[in-house]
């Protein structure tokens, strides 16, 4: 199996999810019932759509590019790590979702720490590999914040079906991920299992 800069970023941000889950399946006593659970979850669910279908858009302009050319269309017009900020918008849905208050906090700052360290490892490629041409595009677009203002839209895209199809995969799994949360957390707050501690 072949790896990249960016398989450890991707096994530590697995392990993360596999603790949540573990967590939610553990645990009980939340902080989020009643009426505000309903309204923590249903906020969770428009997240995670927004996470993936804005991580599926986004790809269509970095996915088979990202190592040869400095892309700055699109969503990289706005933002330069707009993928970090689509799993970070997803951690926020998945934190809402457990109805944890303190999974809603630490799990999106958690992701938050890895997508900033791995931006900063980008940004010191792109630099390399790009010089003068990176240094403007960092000078002119935020990192994370999108700056709504920028529009650059090409007239076409080219997309490679391979290498598409795993990024569909990968913005799919926020959607399983949601998916098992909500199961983890309806089958023990529903009795089939005994949480072993509490939390909030």
């Amino acid at each position: 199996m072949t790896t990249s800069g960016s398989t450890p970023r991707i096994r530590l941000t697995q392990a993360l999810y596999l603790l949540v889950l573990a967590l939610v399946a553990t645990s009980g006593g939340r902080s989020l019932q009643g009426g505000l659970a309903l309204l923590a979850q249903a906020a969770g669910f428009v997240l995670v759509v927004t996470a993936v279908l804005g991580r599926l858009w986004i790809t269509l302009f970095i996915a088979g590019r990202k190592e040869e050319q400095l892309v700055r269309d699109g969503p990289f017009a706005q933002c330069r790590h707009p993928l970090y900020l689509g799993s970070i918008i997803g951690a926020i849905g998945i934190g809402l979702t457990t109805l944890s208050l303190t999974l809603t906090i630490i799990l999106p700052l958690a992701i938050g720490a890895i997508a900033f360290t791995a931006a900063r490892r980008e940004d010191a490629d792109l630099l390399a590999a790009h010089g003068g041409a990176w240094r403007e595009y960092r000078d002119s677009v935020p990192a994370f914040w999108p700056d709504w203002s920028h529009r650059r839209m090409p007239e076409s895209v080219a997309v490679t079906p391979r290498i598409y199809r795993k990024a569909f995969l990968d913005a799919a799994s926020f959607l399983a991920l949601w998916l098992f949360v909500l199961l983890l957390e309806s089958l023990r707050a529903g009795g089939a299992w005994q949480a072993l501690f509490s939390l909030p």
